[in-house]
C-alpha cells in the first residue's frame, strides 16, 4: 500500500538568528498553510551554530506550527562558507529514523502551492541551477579544468556527466542541481553522500573562485571575499553524490524552485501556477519596493497575495512575521496615531507625547522657519505617503474624500508595502510608538490595516483647532487663500473622527491642551490605555517646547459667523466632543456633515477657490458651473506643480537611497578586500618562517655555526 503524502516526507531547513529565523518560519507557515496533501508531513529545523539561536519567540513560533527544532552543534569542515551547514544539517538529518523523502529548503522559499514528491521512477528530484557561475559547459569553458578535477577526486569520468539546461540563462552546463529544493529518498544516503565529497573537496582546497570570491546576493544580503569563495560547490557535491550513488534524478518542473529574483532575466514564460518560489532578498524591507508581487510583475492568486501582504516586510531580529490569531492575547505593542489637521498644533502634542517616553522615528523631519521647534514627524513616512496620494491621483491639500477602492487594487500594493517597511524601519521593536503625520488624516484605514501585522495596537489622539486660525497659518506658509484652507480642513477632521471611531482615542483642544497639558495627557492615557514612561526630565522638556510662541494666529468663535454653516457646526460638534466625550448623536450629526462635504466635492470636483470666503452651503453666491470651471483649472495647475515637486523629491530620495545602498556595498567589499590580504600577509608570513626554520634545520646552517660564531665574538661591531 502506498503511504499517504503527509507520512512520506520530512522538510528540513535551517534556522539562526537575524534573517534566517523570520525565512524559516515563514517557510514552514507556507507549508502548513498551502502545501495540499503534504501540510501536514513533519518539518525539521536545525539550528546549526550555538552562538546564532533564533529567539525564544522564533523558538515558540515554530513549535505553534508543528515543526521539530533541533539546536546542535555543526563542526563545519568550512565555517566560512554558510551553505557548508546545510550540507552537514542535511546529512545529520539524513541518518536520523523519519519517512522515506526527505526534502532539503533554503530557508528563503515559500510553498503556495502542493508541490509533487513522488519520486516515481528516481531516487532525487531537482531542479537546475538558475545560472551558469561555476558550471562548465564543456571541454574549453574556463572552469572544465575545475569540474575534472571535482571528478577525479570521487573517481567519476567527467564527460559522462549529464549536460542540464540552466532555467534562467537556458545554457547547457555539466549536471549542477539549485540547492534550494532538493527531494530525495532517505535510503539512498544521497545527503551523507554529499557530505563527504564536500569534505573532500574542502581538504584539497578545490576552490572554483580566488580568495576574493564574487559578489553574491544571498537571502541574507550580499556576500563576498572568503565567503564566497567555495560558492557553488555544495550544489556540485549534491550532483556527483548523485551520480557517484547511480541515482537517477528527476527534473522537477519550472514551477518549482522557481527564481523571483530573476524574474526580469527570464527567457521563458513564467508557469502558469506556481508552486514554490526562491525570493532572496526581496521579502526585506530593504527590497520592499521592488518586490515583483506587489509591482505587478508576478500574479499570484489572491489568497497567497493577501497572506503575504500581512506578513511582509520579513524583520531581521524579531522572528515575527503574522499577526496574532484570533485566540492569542491580541498586540502588546501600541501605536499613538495623531490625526489631526496641518498646523493644528500635531507638532507640539508629538513632541509632548515622545517627552513622556512614546518612541519617535528614526528619521526626523528637519525643524524650518515654519515649525522651528521640529516636527516630530518621520521624513521617510511623509515621503512614502506623498508618494501613494499622487499615484492614487491625489495630493494633501486635496479635498475630495480619498478613494477607499483605490487601496484594494495592486497599484496599491507597492505603496502599502512601502509604508510598512517605513515603519518597520523606523521605530524597530519599541513597544509605544508615535506615529504623526497629517496626510494619514486622509487614509487611517490603510495605516490602520498594517499596524495589526507588525503587532501594533492602534489608540487615537485627534487635536483640533478653529478654522480660521488653520486657515491664517496656511496663508502664511503656503499661500493658500482661505476657502481652499477650510475644505482641506473640513476633510482632515472629518475623515480622522470618522475612521478613528473603533480605536481608544481621546480627541482635544489645542488652545486648552496648551494651557493643561498635563491634565489632557493624563486623560489621554485614561481614554486609550497608553501606559507613559517619563523619564525625569520630561516635565521640563514638555514646558520647553509648549511655549506661547507656538499660538500665533488667534480667532475667536464669533469670527466663524461669516463661514459657512458646514465649517461652523462641524467645528462646534468636535469642540463638544472634546469638552464632554464621545456619544451617538455627535457621531451622527457628524455624519451628516460629512454626506454634505462629500456631495460638495463631487458636484466640484477637487473644490472651488474664492478670494476670502465660502459661502453657504458651499458657495452659494458664485455661480456653481463657473465655480467649478474655475476650480478645475486652479487644481489641475496646482496638481501639475505639486506632482513636479514630488517627482523631483522621489528621484532624490531614490537617489540618495541607491548611493547609500552603493556606499554599503563598497564598505563590505572593501572589508572583505582587507581580510584577504591580511590572511594573504599571514600565510605569506607563514611561509617565510617555515624558510627560516627549514634553513636552520638544514646541513649547511649546522656547518656555518662556527663562523657564525666567530663573526659575533671577533669582529667588531659594525
Amino acid at each position: 500500500m502506498l503511504k499517504k503524502p503527509e507520512y512520506s516526507v520530512e522538510f528540513v531547513m535551517i534556522a539562526e538568528a537575524g534573517a534566517l529565523e523570520a525565512q524559516a518560519l515563514l517557510l514552514c507557515e507556507s507549508i502548513r498553510r498551502f502545501a495540499g496533501t503534504y501540510a501536514d508531513c513533519p518539518i525539521t529545523v536545525i539550528s546549526p551554530r550555538s552562538d546564532r539561536r533564533p529567539s525564544e519567540a522564533s523558538i515558540r513560533a515554530f513549535d505553534r506550527l508543528r515543526a521539530d527544532y533541533l539546536p546542535i552543534e555543526i563542526d563545519s569542515c568550512c565555517p566560512q562558507y554558510g551553505s557548508s551547514y546545510r550540507v552537514h544539517a542535511l546529512a545529520f538529518a539524513e541518518r536520523r529514523p523519519g519517512p522515506p523523502v526527505l526534502v532539503q529548503l533554503d530557508s528563503d522559499t515559500i510553498f503556495i502551492a502542493e508541490p509533487d514528491f513522488a519520486l516515481r521512477d528516481s531516487s532525487v528530484a531537482a531542479r537546475p541551477v538558475d545560472v551558469k557561475g561555476m558550471c562548465s559547459t564543456g571541454s574549453g569553458d574556463g572552469f572544465d579544468d575545475y569540474w575534472r578535477g571535482l571528478c577525479a577526486l570521487v573517481d567519476v569520468d567527467c564527460d559522462a556527466l549529464p549536460l542540464l539546461e540552466t532555467t534562467v540563462e537556458r545554457q547547457a552546463v555539466r549536471a549542477s542541481y539549485n540547492g534550494g529544493l532538493v527531494a530525495a529518498r532517505r535510503c539512498c544516503g544521497l545527503f551523507s553522500r554529499t557530505e563527504e565529497i564536500f569534505r573532500r573537496l574542502v581538504d584539497a582546497e578545490m576552490k572554483p573562485w580566488t580568495d576574493c570570491g564574487p559578489t553574491i546576493r544571498t537571502g541574507t544580503g550580499l556576500l563576498g571575499g572568503a565567503a564566497t569563495a567555495y560558492w557553488g560547490t555544495s550544489q556540485a557535491a549534491i550532483s556527483l553524490a548523485a551520480v557517484t550513488g547511480h541515482h537517477a534524478v528527476e527534473e522537477l518542473p519550472a514551477s518549482h524552485n522557481f527564481p523571483m529574483h530573476l524574474i526580469d532575466q527570464l527567457t521563458t514564460p513564467i508557469p502558469p501556477r506556481l508552486v514554490h518560489l526562491h525570493y532572496h532578498d526581496l521579502f526585506s524591507a530593504e527590497h520592499a519596493g521592488s518586490n515583483p508581487i506587489f509591482d505587478g510583475r508576478l500574479e499570484l492568486p489572491d489568497e497567497v497575495t493577501r497572506w503575504l501582504q500581512a506578513r511582509l516586510p520579513l524583520r531581521a531580529q524579531s522572528g515575527r512575521i503574522a499577526p496574532r490569531d484570533a485566540h492569542g492575547s491580541g498586540p502588546q505593542r501600541q501605536a499613538i496615531l495623531v490625526l489631526g489637521m496641518h498646523r493644528s498644533g500635531t507638532s507640539a502634542l508629538a513632541g509632548a507625547i515622545n517627552a513622556l517616553g512614546a518612541a519617535g522615528p528614526k528619521h526626523l523631519m528637519p525643524a524650518n522657519h515654519a515649525n522651528p521647534k521640529g516636527y516630530w514627524e518621520s521624513s521617510l513616512l511623509a515621503a512614502a505617503n506623498d508618494a501613494m496620494l499622487a499615484a492614487a491621483g491625489s495630493s494633501w491639500d486635496d479635498c475630495r474624500r480619498f478613494d477607499p477602492r483605490w487601496i484594494e487594487t495592486r497599484a496599491a500594493q507597492r505603496h502599502r508595502q512601502l509604508i510598512k517597511a517605513v515603519l518597520i524601519e523606523e521605530f524597530d521593536d519599541a513597544p509605544l510608538i508615535l506615529i504623526k503625520d497629517p496626510r494619514i488624516c486622509r487614509f487611517v484605514p490603510l495605516i490602520a490595516s498594517i499596524l495589526p501585522e507588525l503587532d501594533l495596537a492602534a489608540v487615537a489622539i485627534l487635536p483640533i483647532r478653529h478654522p480660521l486660525e488653520v486657515a491664517a497659518s496656511l496663508r502664511r506658509r503656503d499661500g493658500f487663500d482661505v476657502a481652499k484652507s477650510l475644505l482641506i480642513w473640513l476633510r482632515h477632521v472629518l475623515d480622522a473622527e470618522y475612521a478613528s471611531r473603533d480605536m481608544p482615542r481621546y480627541v482635544l483642544r489645542l488652545e486648552s491642551f496648551l494651557g493643561d497639558w498635563r491634565g489632557h495627557l493624563r486623560r489621554a492615557a485614561e481614554a486609550t490605555g497608553v501606559a507613559w514612561q517619563p523619564s525625569e526630565s520630561s516635565e521640563a522638556e514638555v514646558d520647553r517646547l509648549l511655549t506661547e510662541e507656538l499660538y500665533h494666529q488667534r480667532a475667536s468663535i464669533d469670527e466663524l459667523q461669516t463661514q459657512p454653516a458646514l465649517v461652523r457646526e462641524t467645528y462646534q460638534v468636535l469642540i463638544a466632543m472634546a469638552a464632554e466625550g464621545d456619544s451617538a448623536e455627535l457621531r451622527e450629526w457628524l455624519d451628516r456633515l460629512r454626506a454634505q462635504l462629500d456631495e460638495g466635492c463631487e458636484l466640484f470636483g477637487a473644490g472651488p477657490r474664492t478670494d476670502e470666503t465660502v459661502s453657504e452651503p458651499l458657495r452659494r453666491e458664485l455661480d456653481r458651473q463657473t465655480a467649478a470651471c474655475d476650480a478645475l483649472v486652479a487644481a489641475n495647475r496646482d496638481l501639475s506643480a505639486r506632482n513636479d515637486t514630488l517627482a523631483q523629491a522621489y528621484q532624490y530620495a531614490a537617489a540618495e537611497r541607491a548611493a547609500l545602498s552603493a556606499s554599503n556595498a563598497n564598505l563590505r567589499l572593501a572589508q572583505d578586500i582587507v581580510a584577504t590580504e591580511r590572511d594573504r600577509l599571514r600565510q605569506q608570513r607563514n611561509g617565510l618562517q617555515t624558510e627560516r626554520d627549514a634553513l636552520r634545520a638544514s646541513r649547511s646552517w649546522r656547518w656555518t655555526a662556527p663562523l657564525r660564531w666567530l663573526r659575533r665574538h671577533l669582529l667588531p661591531p659594525a
